[in-house]
C-alpha cells in the first residue's frame, strides 16, 4: 500500500514524501554476545519462521527460505502463500545478509542457540529507522480455538482512522481454512499486500512484511458480527479501524483529467538525463500509458510486469508506455541505482522518466492535469492525440485475487480500444493470461 496524497493517510502508513530508504550498512546483532559465539557449523540453508518486532509484544510475522544457488545462496521472503526473492543471500561464517537492492534494504542477523537474532534497518529523512528481526526453525504455536465454526471469509467494508483526519475506506478480502485467515485490504491507493494470520473465533490477527512497510491488524469479534481493533504501521502509534460483512462495496472515487481535450505533453529526463519528449517520433500519434511510480513504492512494482505485458504485447500495434518515478531524494546517483533494480527486477524496457522528488509530486506536470484522491501508482490511458480518456489510482496487486485478474483484463480491454484493434483478433484463454493470436 503506497499511500495518497494526502498527509494524513501518508502518516498512518508510515511515509513522509522526504523519507530515504539509504540503508546503513553498519550492523551490531541484538544481544551483542551472539556476534562472539562460535558458528562455523552453522548452516543457515532452510525454512525460517521470521518476525519483525513493531514493539514488544506486536510482532509482524513471514517466512524466509534460504536455498543453495552454485556456491552460494538465495533466499525469498514469504507472507501466507505469497513469495518474493531476496535480490542477494549471503553467508560468511558469522553474519547472514539478506538484501534487498530495489529497496536498498537489509536483514542482517548472527546465529544465537540455533535461532537468528539481528536488524532490518534503513535510514528516512528523521534518523535512523530499524526493527529487531528474529528468526526460528520452528513456528510460532497456533492460539488456542475460543470459538469453533466461526469464519471471517468474504468481502467487508472497512474504515481505518487517521490522526486528525478522516477515516480511511477499504475493502477487506479475506478467505479462510480452519484457524488460518489470508486476504488483503483493497484502498483507493492500492493494497495491502499479502495479509496472513490467524483467527480463534474472537481474535483475529493479520501482518505483512514487504521490505519497506510492516503491518499489523489485530481485532475482536464482537457480539453483532462486526470487527474492531488496532492497526500498527511500523512504530507509529497505534490507530482504530473496524469493519462490518459488505458483500456488495462500491468502488472508490475515481481521478478526472483537467480539459481533457487538450493532449497530455512532457519533456523529461530519463535516468541518464537524456530528454525524451511527447513530440518525439516514437510517440507521436500513438496511443500512451503514463503512470507515476516511485521505486520506494510497494504497489507500483506489483503494477509494473502488468505494464510491461502490455508493452511487450501492442508495441507492434502502436502503443507506448512511459513511467514517470518521483523519488524519495535528490541524490541522482542513489535514484539511478533504484531505479535500474526497479527495471532490472521487473523486466522493465519502456522508458523511465525523472520527474523530480515525492515532494513536488503535488504540483508536477501529471498530477496537476488530475482531479480526485491521488495515489502512486497513477496511470494514464491517452488516445492517439495524447488526450487523456481514462485515469486509474492506485493499483490491486496479485495479493486482491479476483480484484487483480479483473484490473488486467480491464486495461487489455481499454488498450485494444485505444489502438483500434478488433477483439476478434485476439484469444483471452483464461482469466489472467491474455494472450495475441
Amino acid at each position: 500500500m503506497c499511500g495518497g496524497l494526502a498527509k494524513a493517510l501518508l502518516r498512518s502508513k508510515e511515509f513522509s514524501w522526504s523519507v530515504s530508504l539509504f540503508l546503513s550498512l553498519s550492523f551490531i546483532p541484538a544481544g551483542g554476545a551472539a556476534a562472539a559465539a562460535p558458528a562455523a557449523e552453522f548452516n543457515p540453508v532452510g525454512l525460517w519462521h521470521a518476525k519483525l518486532s513493531l514493539t514488544e509484544n506486536n510482532p509482524v510475522e513471514f517466512q524466509v527460505r534460504i536455498s543453495k544457488k552454485g556456491n552460494g545462496l538465495a533466499a525469498s521472503l514469504t507472507n501466507g502463500a505469497v513469495s518474493e526473492a531476496f535480490t542477494s543471500a549471503s553467508w560468511d561464517g558469522r553474519t547472514l545478509t539478506l538484501e534487498m537492492a530495489h529497496y536498498d534494504a537489509k536483514i542482517l542477523a548472527a546465529p544465537k542457540d540455533g535461532d537468528l537474532d539481528g536488524t532490518f534497518v534503513r535510514i528516512v529523512a528523521t534518523g535512523r529507522r530499524e526493527f529487531p528481526f528474529s528468526a526460528s526453525r520452528t513456528a510460532s504455536a497456533l492460539p488456542s480455538v475460543k470459538k469453533s465454526g466461526i469464519s471471517l471469509a468474504g468481502t467487508w467494508a472497512v474504515e481505518i482512522a487517521q490522526p486528525g483526519g478522516t477515516p480511511e475506506n477499504a475493502i477487506a478480502l479475506l478467505s479462510q481454512m480452519g484457524m488460518q485467515v489470508t486476504g488483503t485490504m483493497a484502498t483507493a491507493s492500492g493494497d495491502y499486500g499479502p495479509l496472513h494470520g490467524t483467527f480463534d473465533g474472537e481474535d483475529l490477527v493479520l501482518t505483512v512484511f514487504n521490505g519497506v512497510f510492516a503491518y499489523r491488524f489485530t481485532a475482536e469479534l464482537l457480539p453483532d458480527g462486526t470487527l474492531a481493533g488496532e492497526f500498527r504501521s511500523g512504530k507509529n502509534p497505534p490507530v482504530d479501524w473496524k469493519a462490518r460483512r459488505q458483500p456488495a462495496i462500491a468502488e472508490f472515487p475515481g481521478l478526472k483529467p483537467r480539459e481533457p481535450e487538450k493532449p497530455f505533453v512532457f519533456s523529461l529526463p530519463d535516468m541518464d538525463a537524456k530528454i525524451l519528449a511527447s513530440a518525439d517520433a516514437r510517440f507521436a500519434g500513438k496511443a500512451l500509458l503514463v503512470t507515476a511510480m516511485g521505486s520506494w513504492c510497494p504497489n507500483c512494482h506489483d503494477e509494473a510486469p502488468v505494464l510491461e505485458d502490455l508493452y511487450r504485447r501492442y508495441r507492434g500495434r502502436g502503443l507506448e508506455v512511459v513511467a514517470f518515478t518521483y523519488e524519495a531524494t535528490e541524490d541522482m546517483e542513489r535514484n539511478r541505482r533504484l531505479v535500474g533494480q526497479f527495471q532490472k527486477r521487473h523486466g522493465v524496457r519502456y522508458p523511465i522518466l525523472y520527474a523530480g522528488t515525492t515532494k513536488n509530486a503535488e504540483t508536477s506536470p501529471l498530477f496537476s492535469r488530475l482531479d480526485g484522491p491521488r495515489a502512486f501508482p497513477t496511470t494514464l490511458f491517452l488516445d492517439t492525440q495524447h488526450r487523456i480518456v481514462k485515469v486509474h489510482s492506485g493499483f490491486d496487486g496479485p495479493a486482491t485475487g479476483g480484484r487483480f485478474r479483473k484490473l488486467k483484463k480491464e486495461w487489455d480491454e481499454t488498450v485494444r480500444k485505444l489502438l483500434g484493434l478488433d477483439a476478434a483478433e485476439f484469444v483471452v484463454p483464461d482469466a489472467t493470461s491474455l494472450t495475441l493470436k
